[in-house]
């Protein structure tokens, strides 16, 4: 009883894929991160979505897979269940395909072979906020104290969970269920920042992520952090790191390789 208490705090992750081989490489590469339910195709994926859907805390599909492609299957559980986090995995790797998944959803996108730490990297950079969700509840209902306004609370979790969609002002003061000019008052308040230069922190700290990455063009971390313009991010991730996105990634080598 002990051990299956402590399996159900574990996060848990859905593996859609049509090849064994990838689903097996996947469930021993994350079995110290989180429990996988595995799928080969589309339908089973959404069967195991409509079951437990409260229970699946982030999602990886194939690109391609037989029946539905992954694409459709990301823009299905994003319409359905929004709160998840979807990866697109594939071995066809193109920035066209990188734009179309990031701009249908999809929080982060990996190409195969895929790098172990990479992959462990991108479990807890997604699922970490919606941990951030649970404990705003818990406390919520003892009553426990809190540093942060529990409005703005909920607003910079949703921020975390979908910086990288083109989310704007009226979109995060409904999710903290204010209007538009107290929540604007209360979050810079309670975050001593103003709304858009939180966002901007946030895109660009996991810009600083993602380049380490080398096989990731620029342009792919730039959309993949919710930037659409690419001569937008290299101005905005210069005046915040100091050096263009290229001049950051070399700077990472640079230390890599004296380490």
């Amino acid at each position: 009883m002990k051990a299956a208490a402590i399996d159900q705090r574990r996060h848990r992750v859905l593996v859609v894929d049509d090849t064994a081989v990838v689903r097996s490489f996947l469930r021993t590469a994350l079995e110290f991160t989180a429990s996988v339910d595995e799928a080969a195709d589309a339908e089973g994926a959404l069967a195991t979505l409509n079951t437990r859907a409260d229970a699946i805390d982030l999602v990886f599909v194939d690109h391609v897979l037989p029946g539905r492609s992954g694409l459709e299957l990301l823009r299905i559980v994003k319409t359905n269940w929004p709160s998840i986090p979807v990866v697109i995995v594939t071995a066809f790797g193109s920035e066209e395909l990188a734009v179309q998944a990031l701009r249908a959803g999809a929080s982060d996108y990996l190409r195969k072979p895929i790098d172990v730490r990479l992959l462990r990297q991108t479990v807890d950079r997604l699922i970490l906020p919606r941990e951030l969700r649970s404990s705003e509840s818990r406390m919520g209902r003892a009553g426990g104290p809190q540093s942060v306004h529990p409005n703005i609370f909920r607003a910079l979790v949703f921020m975390n969970n979908h910086f990288a969609e083109n989310i704007t002002l009226a979109d995060v003061a409904r999710e903290a269920g204010l209007s538009r000019f107290h929540f604007c008052r209360l979050f810079r308040q309670e975050a001593g920042v103003l709304f858009h230069e939180h966002l901007t922190r946030l895109r660009v700290q996991h810009a600083k992520t993602l380049l380490a990455d080398r096989n990731r063009r620029i342009s792919e971390v730039a959309y993949g952090v919710g930037f659409n313009d690419l001569s937008h991010f290299d101005r905005t991730f210069r005046k915040m790191v100091g050096r263009s996105p290229s001049e950051y990634r070399s700077s990472l080598q640079r230390v890599a390789r004296s380490a």
